[in-house]
């Protein structure tokens, strides 16, 4: 079942004095964030705290957000350490064939002989593909994410079809 909302990233500092707040991103792109009017931030264990969104825009690799009734600094740094997310219901669509990792992790994995390697427990993200990390029986598995090895995904079923690459 997908969950509700995707965490797009942390804020993890205040920025300048007027409350705007740096975050980490976790998502490929700001357009994600650009296009949502709203965001929700949460502290560990906490309940989500909804915010409008007033200015973003990219500094590096992060994201600098505006947040309305954020206008200081030190409201701001009140919410460092909070994830950023946004409903299911704004993400992008995602082209066939491509998946958000929050609905991978967890899934199970079996070969197309039908032996049971495991679950996702991790996705490493390297330059050439994703990498995924299979716990199972006391083993670990580290998969790429290539159409060579991914055979096919059912998100519904909770499994995903693998054929391993020969050693």
């Amino acid at each position: 079942m997908p969950v509700p909302y995707l965490v797009l990233g942390r804020a993890v500092k205040a920025w300048g004095l007027k409350g705007e707040v740096k975050v980490q991103p976790y998502a490929d792109s700001i357009a994600i964030v650009a296009g949502s009017a709203t965001v929700y931030l949460r502290e560990a264990g906490s309940d989500l705290v909804e915010y409008v969104v007033t200015r973003v825009r990219q500094v590096g690799s992060s994201w600098i957000m505006q947040l309305h009734g954020v206008e200081t600094i030190e409201q701001a740094e009140r919410l460092i350490n909070r994830e950023v997310l946004i409903p299911r219901s704004a993400a992008p669509m995602l082209p066939e064939g491509t998946y958000y990792h929050v609905d991978l992790i967890g899934l199970k994995v079996v070969t197309e002989e039908g032996r049971e390697l495991g679950r996702i427990v991790e996705i490493l993200e390297t330059g050439a593909n994703d990498v995924y990390v299979v716990h199972g029986a006391g083993s670990e598995w580290l998969l790429p994410a290539t159409r060579e090895v991914v055979r096919r995904v059912d998100l519904a079923g909770g499994i995903m079809l693998v054929r391993p690459l020969k050693e």
